[in-house]
């Protein structure tokens, strides 16, 4: 191909410049094409980059939203940047055909058109960059000094924009370390994006942005396209969040140390709580024992001479007092470890059927002399409406019964004592069978409601608020320096215990009524196996027939005193002191009812008692009844019946022990009917 000829209007050297022109331009073609590409990932890296931060923006602070709009105007900034690239980068190829093709044909104006295009393309990417928000700048990679700066980042760095011109971009870093840190990025992966770093701020703070690296071709050099996104905020409230953490951990921590250490603290109290406790339940347990052997006897043998007609009357009075003496010692002991049983939640129900005017006439037997020795009218009202066998803890609501009536007499001075009895409609609440009844509770019928009204002190309001408390007593109770401020906290848990409640009203100087009601089942008379009562004293056996019993009691006085009551009557009795003993007696001389001390020597009562059961039940061939085994026990703290029954007891009785209990419990079990003294 010929070579094409200068114009006729240009010299030969003006050609040749022109040709070597072209040339230039067509390199600059390429460049620009390189450059080109290079925009176009930058503007990629920036979309990118701004999609990130504004995710992190939006779920971190809600404030930043202004700076997240900015952030897509910088994107659409850039994405007019690279349209511009791409025009300019078509027409100069347009260019390069034509004057490749027909350099002959090829005119000095459009080697001024192409210079031209060139710098209108350079002022449209300088006037976008200078209205993107975005802190741009470009600096050269052989020594690193900033050849360009828009606004947006003189802004940021608080500094001119030509400040920064010619400035090594290595200065605008926090620390140094920062900066190689992101330079080796750059060297091992030829670009970086959304790095995280602080840059210096003229007033000497740190700024935190994310930084996006790309290397470019510009003017025929190499130079590093660095974009900054200012995420100082995002980055406070990171480190604000970071060092809350610390601090919670640390607090948690500390917290975890002290729930330690109260923990610690909480089980050696529990521990010293728990051996207080144990010693305390061993104490009361012992002292049952030890307070109730001696008066089992003193009592017992006190009211076998209180029998005796040949005493005379100053005898009979001193015994009466050693009696009512013993009594009241013994209703403190009571009291005391029934409340430590109510606070163990140890007491159970222990309901059978029982007779009404049987309760109220023992309570109001007691308690009558005591009224009549002050002078005080004492009378029971009892409504006609009011069956006469019920189903109920006898023993339980006696005591109530004695505890509210013994009160009303302590505190009246002048008038009557009281007491009504009637019943009331069951709440529905209640029309449900009693959890504490076996397989066939029977139904409650009716509310028993008891009123103990006296004409006595009266109580404060203050005080009624703490009075079902233990140990709280009126200050009345306190100047009479009687009783142990037990007896009204024991009988109000009875009576939530029958499932029943107690109130009580009073006015200072003129009385108080004490009330209760109890839920409770009406029996028939003629289906009760109920011995009828007797007010005199056992003298005989109807029968006659000679039934043998065994002692087994390791206290030679106990085995005396029930010798005592039991010999008159016509029984054979024998005696032994230990469990040992008492099993060989009755394989010997096979008793009919076996009194067992729980606490002996050598065998205590229920080794004893199982070793019985374990050898009756061997006996399969033979037709002998098992024998009945009555517990004598002055351990009430501990004791389970349940415990009692699986050894093979058939019933027990505590000590000290009347002789009514006696030949009770022996009626029952062995089908006794007795013969009375005379009225």
């Amino acid at each position: 191909m010929n070579k094409p000829k200068a114009p006729a209007n240009m010299s030969t050297r003006e050609w040749q410049e022109l040709q070597k022109e072209v040339k230039e331009l067509q390199k600059e073609v390429k460049r620009l094409q390189a450059e080109n590409s290079d925009l176009e990932n930058s503007l990629l890296t920036a979309v990118e980059h701004g999609d990130l931060v504004e995710s992190e923006l939006l779920d971190v602070n809600k404030r930043l939203k202004s700076e997240v709009i900015e952030r897509k105007m910088a994107q659409a900034t850039l994405q007019s940047i690279l349209e511009i690239v791409y025009r300019d980068k078509s027409d100069l190829e347009i260019m390069l055909a034509t004057a490749t093709e027909h350099g002959d044909a090829i005119e000095y104006e459009q080697y001024n058109r192409a210079v031209e295009t060139m710098r209108q393309s350079e002022e449209q990417f300088r006037a976008i960059a200078e209205s993107t928000s975005m802190a741009m700048l470009v600096s050269r990679l052989s020594d690193g000094n900033i050849t360009y700066a828009n606004t947006s980042a003189g802004k940021m760095l608080q500094r001119e924009a030509q400040q920064l011109m010619y400035q090594s971009i290595t200065e605008l870093y926090y620390l140094e370390s920062e900066w190689h840190t992101l330079q080796q990025q750059f060297l091992e992966y030829q670009r970086v994006r959304d790095y995280e770093i602080r840059l210096q701020r003229g007033d000497q703070e740190p700024l935190w942005v994310l930084a996006s690296l790309h290397p470019l071709w510009l003017n025929g050099e190499q130079v590093l396209l660095s974009t900054f996104y200012d995420i100082t905020p995002l980055k406070k409230t990171e480190i604000a969040l970071r060092e809350s953490e610390t601090k919670l951990k640390e607090q948690a921590s500390l917290l975890e140390q002290r729930v330690k250490e109260r923990t610690h603290d909480l089980n050696l109290a529990k521990e010293a709580a728990e051996a207080a406790s144990r010693s305390k339940a061993a104490f009361l347990a012992n002292m049952s024992h030890e307070l109730r052997t001696p008066l089992n006897a003193i009592l017992g043998f006190a009211q076998l001479m209180l029998y005796d007609r040949e005493l005379n009357e100053q005898h009979q009075t001193d015994l009466q007092t050693i009696c009512n003496s013993g009594n009241h010692l013994l209703t403190m002991i009571n009291d005391i470890l029934e409340m430590s049983k109510l606070e163990a939640g140890s007491v159970l129900l222990r309901e059978k059927e029982s007779c009404i005017y049987d309760i109220i006439d023992t309570a109001r037997d007691m308690l009558t002399l005591k009224a009549q020795e002050k002078q005080l009218s004492f009378d029971v009202d009892v409504s006609p409406r009011v069956p006469v066998y019920i189903y109920v803890d006898e023993g339980k609501l006696r005591q109530i019964l004695i505890n509210l009536i013994s009160n009303a007499i302590k505190f009246t001075n002048i008038g009557h004592i009281l007491v009504r009895v009637f019943v009331d409609e069951l709440p529905e609440t209640l029309r449900q069978d009693h959890s504490q009844m076996g397989d066939n509770p029977p139904m409650y019928d009716c509310l028993l409601c008891f009123e103990v009204e006296d004409t006595g002190m009266g109580i404060s309001e203050a005080e009624s608020l703490t009075l079902f408390q233990p140990f709280v007593q009126t200050q009345s109770g306190r100047r009479s320096q009687e009783g142990t401020g037990l007896g009204l906290s024991i009988s109000y848990n009875y009576v939530q215990l029958m499932g029943g409640q107690m109130s009580l009203t009073s006015k200072v100087g003129e009385g108080s009524t004490f009330r209760f009601h109890i839920p409770i089942k009406a029996l028939d008379a003629d289906n009760t196996g109920l011995i009828e009562r007797s007010p005199n004293r056992v003298v005989g056996l109807v029968s006659h027939q000679p039934y043998r019993i065994l002692i087994a009691e390791d206290i030679r006085l106990n085995r005396q005193l029930l010798i005592r009551i039991l010999l008159p009557l016509g029984f054979e009795v024998r005696e032994v002191s230990n469990g040992q003993d008492a099993i060989a007696v009755w394989q010997s001389w096979s008793p009919d009812l076996i009194w067992m001390d729980v606490r002996m020597p050598i065998l205590n009562g229920y080794e004893a008692t199982s070793e019985i059961r374990r050898i009756e039940a061997s006996r399969k061939s033979e037709e002998a009844s098992n024998v009945c085994i009555i517990a004598l026990t002055a351990n009430l703290l501990d004791l389970s019946e349940q415990d009692l029954y699986a050894h093979g007891f058939n019933d027990f009785v505590a000590k000290p022990f009347t002789e009514d209990a006696v030949f009770a419990m022996m009626a029952k079990h062995l089908n006794l009917k007795y013969t009375y003294l005379p009225s």
